[in-house]
């Protein structure tokens, strides 16, 4: 087949093609941290609800809710009781009053529905957030990866959310894990683990577990080199030292945009 010269206008076209993608991916990004404001401030407002329903029940109880730290110690110390700094010599100290601690969560759930208050609703409320706020940072960062289908300078075909298996081990164990961003091309695979902060221990699991259990679970890619990735919201500092001294990239929100930082990348 004869190929065809490019004219000045088949160039502003693609130019013009290029340039509505990057405004498509701008307004993505845009309406992607909108909904996550708007989430962020519900959880705020649900929170913010549950500490007045809370405060309501003491006042009609008659018990003032503490507000800080300082009063709570003013308290004890009116009571003539030091504040203590562990478990054991608090259940001492209580016992010498008369009092009994509660020792399981089944008579705490009763202290608790004797004030009307749902323990089980409060968890599921909080469990809620906690799975819609983790689901919204995967689509989040899925998209920005899925625009790029590029980590660490190299390029990939394919990109998934879907990978996740049980099996059985020689030994008879179970192992089962599933991993929140997989993309892959012929020779290596990238993993990218996503949380909604970024802790100190994450990278360490990260290396520890995620890639030997990706090669058990998936045979057929036992072959592949393995880049590491962690995407978060948020970054404790002790997690980033940690990352980037095991070779892990770190993806994070800027604005409307996802900064990678990815130059201490390395193959596992």
């Amino acid at each position: 087949m004869e190929k065809k010269d490019l004219t000045a206008a088949d160039v502003w076209a693609m130019f013009a093609e290029t340039d509505r993608k990057m405004q498509e991916n701008a307004r993505q990004m845009a309406e992607n941290e909108r909904i996550l404001n708007e989430k962020f401030a519900e959880t705020d407002r649900k929170i913010a609800e549950g500490h007045r329903l809370l405060d309501e029940k003491f006042k009609e109880l008659g018990i003032e809710r503490l507000e800080n730290d300082r009063k709570l110690n003013e308290k004890f110390e009116a009571l003539g009781i030091e504040r203590l700094e562990n478990d054991r010599k608090l259940n001492e100290k209580f016992k010498e009053l008369g009092i009994e601690r509660l020792e399981n969560e089944r008579k705490l759930t009763e202290k608790f529905e004797a004030l009307g208050i749902k323990v089980n609703d409060l968890k599921s409320n909080v469990v809620g957030i906690g799975n819609s706020n983790g689901e919204f940072a995967e689509e989040y960062f899925h998209n920005s990866l899925e625009n790029k289908m590029e980590f660490a300078g190299v390029h990939f075909d394919f990109i998934s959310s879907t990978f996740k298996l049980t099996r059985k081990a020689p030994d008879g164990r179970r192992i089962k894990d599933q991993f929140d961003i997989v993309m892959l091309n012929g020779e290596a695979a990238a993993i990218i683990e996503i949380k909604h902060k970024a802790r100190k221990d994450d990278p360490k699991q990260i290396v520890s577990q995620k890639v030997s259990n990706f090669r058990f679970l998936f045979p057929e890619y036992t072959k592949l080199k393995i880049y590491l990735g962690l995407a978060a919201f948020s970054f404790e500092e002790s997690a980033e030292k940690e990352a980037k001294e095991l070779g892990i990239g770190l993806l994070r929100q800027i604005g409307e945009t996802v900064e990678y930082e990815t130059k201490w990348v390395r193959a596992y």
